[in-house]
């Protein structure tokens, strides 16, 4: 939880009826949370698939298919007062930061914002949470995300995108938020990473990378790293909100 939905710095200055886009929306929960603050305003999620698309019976939020690593159509430019994107890290190859920001922004009113959230995964931690705590497993599995291609694409985004927002001409604030600060929403963030952290090594697996783990193997990781979830060891990661205005 950031403790907000639109970071101060955007809501402050948004106005009651905003348009506001929301790339890679999945689900769009993030519209639907915003449709409650915003009951007038314009919400449009953007994915590449429409498969996690969820019909909405209020008819507030809109859905559409858009891959933003292509030029975005014409009739969107300029339409929007708020951008926002979250966690699109694991679709993201090094190069494609830049050219992604510029065709997000075309979406943009002149002063827009948008708002750009990921996280620092290739900075996760396993920590314990409880004096009998155990780690050691879910450590190990961790450090798949710490060596050579993966750690790059992992270290990209949130450490990049302040300085490609100023190259395009972005007046830039930036926020961090712990992944740990609500104490009741550790277990479930640290289930979570477990499920995409085996799913990684699967893949692994499945291509015979080298030094990739046996299915034995992650079958038996899995069973102990969910003792150690039971046991109080929770993931602690850094969340990275980079925000760009647009000149007016």
């Amino acid at each position: 939880a950031l403790g907000w939905i639109l970071h101060p710095s955007v809501a402050n200055d948004l106005g009651d009826c905003p348009s506001i886009a929301d790339i890679a929306t999945g689900t769009g929960l993030f519209l639907r949370s915003l449709a409650e603050v915003y009951p007038r305003s314009r919400l449009d999620g953007y994915d590449i698939s429409s498969a996690m698309f969820l019909p909405d019976p209020d008819n507030k939020a809109k859905f559409f298919t858009a891959n933003v690593k292509e030029p975005l159509p014409a009739e969107l430019h300029g339409v929007y007062d708020v951008v926002h994107i979250r966690f699109l890290v694991a679709g993201m190859e090094p190069d494609d930061w830049e050219p992604v920001l510029r065709n997000v922004l075309q979406l943009l009113k002149p002063g827009g914002a948008i708002q750009w959230i990921e996280p620092a995964f290739s900075d996760a931690q396993h920590l314990r949470g409880e004096p009998g705590s155990m780690t050691a497993t879910m450590t190990r599995l961790s450090l798949m995300f710490r060596s050579g291609p993966v750690q790059h694409r992992f270290s990209q985004g949130w450490s990049t995108l302040p300085t490609i927002m100023k190259q395009c001409g972005l007046r830039v604030e930036t926020d961090i938020v712990s992944s740990d600060r609500v104490v009741e929403t550790r277990r479930a963030l640290t289930e979570n990473g477990l499920v995409a952290l085996l799913g990684f090594a699967r893949m692994m697996a499945a291509k015979n990378a080298p030094g990739a783990m046996s299915m034995e193997q992650i079958d038996e990781t899995e069973r102990a790293a969910i003792k150690e979830i039971e046991s109080g060891c929770y993931l602690r990661y850094d969340v990275h909100t980079a925000i760009g205005f647009k000149p007016s």
